[in-house]
């Protein structure tokens, strides 16, 4: 690494009182192009309905009973759907056209199963097994694979940006310290067997909520803080000059089977710190660098449409997701609306998918990327040649 690109590294990554941890041996490379992709990945399964809500479907208050929200608690987008009180820092976002709220979103294949569905979502496959690649990784390959052009911030690997290409990592020090760095290992190993996994994830979201319920936690305080800290130092490595070009997040703590709460509740403040991150990334780039980044940020499925006895949701089938950018042609939801009355459901139970994930992700990366039809269809997502990308989501 130069004396200058050293300097470059250190002041993006230390800014803000930010510690690195990396290899000796890391240097970002002068990549071929200067537009950024961020993914993130919300682990245990966002509740979409509760995050940008259908307040004007003739059905809504009925399915959602108790977790109903009043219109006079919502930012309107249109009129159909309206963001949660936790989302409003995006409001202006949405009005200014760079933020696209998605609704009916979901992976191809039909599970309830946090491990099965988050494998697929970031493999890129069909089905559960059959790749030890995530899509982001080969995403770097067919762009050219230079090496650390992509970096997951926040912790460990994540499948999506495993395979061929050497990726970085970065965590803030603080965050692997005691108790907690100890919980975050663990959860990797978790997270690696398909019959440990959502029982570990369960039991790991309810303790994180009774944290956010009890205001003397200062655990809890941290961890939601963490969105914007994270956020933050991704957005000081992609605005580098010499910086990576594709990056990757993920948060854990979404998986609300008890006490989801409304304005102001367990889930709406987490989603309030995910609004507070993503503004957080956008302050960091400079105008030209933010006018040719996208932000995606999803989940691994939906949840239930009805509440359940604990005033909580489950693991359903179609979900939400969010576009964020200067590169986003927003202001706008995207939704193929199947309707919530009882005959419309999945199942009798979900919100009806009308959207397959990487429909979503193909047009984002092939608008950004300029990426050909036959690479993402062979390549970044194999054997998905029927799926088409959706276009139009970018400028």
């Amino acid at each position: 690494m130069s004396s200058f690109n050293r300097r470059s590294f250190l002041s993006a990554a230390c800014a803000g009182g930010l510690a690195t941890t990396f290899a000796p041996s890391l240097s970002f490379a002068q990549t071929a192009g200067d537009r950024r992709f961020v993914f993130v990945l919300l682990r245990g399964a966002m509740d979409g309905l509760h995050a940008v809500v259908p307040v004007g479907d003739p059905s809504y208050r009925a399915a959602r009973g108790k977790l109903a929200y009043g219109a006079g608690d919502l930012n309107p987008l249109d009129d159909l759907f309206s963001l949660a009180p936790g989302l409003s820092p995006l409001a202006e976002s949405y009005r200014s056209g760079e933020l696209m709220p998605v609704q009916g979103l979901a992976i191809p294949y039909r599970t309830r199963s946090h491990f099965d569905a988050q494998s697929i979502l970031e493999t890129g496959l069909d089905r559960p097994v059959g790749a030890a690649s995530g899509w982001l990784n080969r995403t770097l390959e067919v762009l050219g694979g230079s090496t650390s052009t992509g970096i997951a911030v926040g912790g460990s690997l994540p499948l999506s940006m495993q395979g061929r290409v050497p990726v970085a990592t970065w965590a803030p020090s603080a965050s692997r310290a005691g108790s907690e760095g100890f919980i975050d290992d663990l959860a990797q190993l978790y997270n690696l067997d398909p019959v440990l996994a959502d029982p570990f994830t369960a039991a790991l979201t309810l303790e994180e909520q009774a944290m956010v319920m009890s205001d003397g936690s200062n655990r809890s305080r941290r961890g939601l803080a963490q969105f914007e800290q994270l956020f933050a130092a991704t957005g000081r490595f992609l605005n580098a000059p010499d910086g990576a070009r594709i990056a990757s997040l993920e948060f854990s703590g979404w998986d609300t089977h008890a006490g989801q709460g409304m304005a102001g509740g367990t889930l709406d403040r987490r989603l309030q710190a995910l609004a507070d991150g993503l503004l957080a990334l956008k302050a960091e780039f400079s105008a030209q660098a933010w006018s040719k980044t996208v932000v995606v940020v999803t989940t691994e499925f939906g949840r239930t449409v009805a509440a359940n006895g604990n005033v909580g949701t489950d693991h359903g089938t179609g979900g939400a997701a969010l576009l964020f950018g200067g590169a986003v042609r927003g202001g706008r939801v995207l939704a193929d609306w199947p309707g919530l009355a009882d005959r419309q459901l999945y199942e009798g139970r979900d919100l009806r998918p009308t959207l397959d994930t990487r429909q979503l992700l193909k047009g984002v990366l092939a608008a950004q990327f300029d990426l050909r039809r036959a690479e993402l269809d062979s390549l970044v997502f194999p054997d998905s040649r029927a799926v088409l990308a959706l276009g139009g989501l970018l400028t």
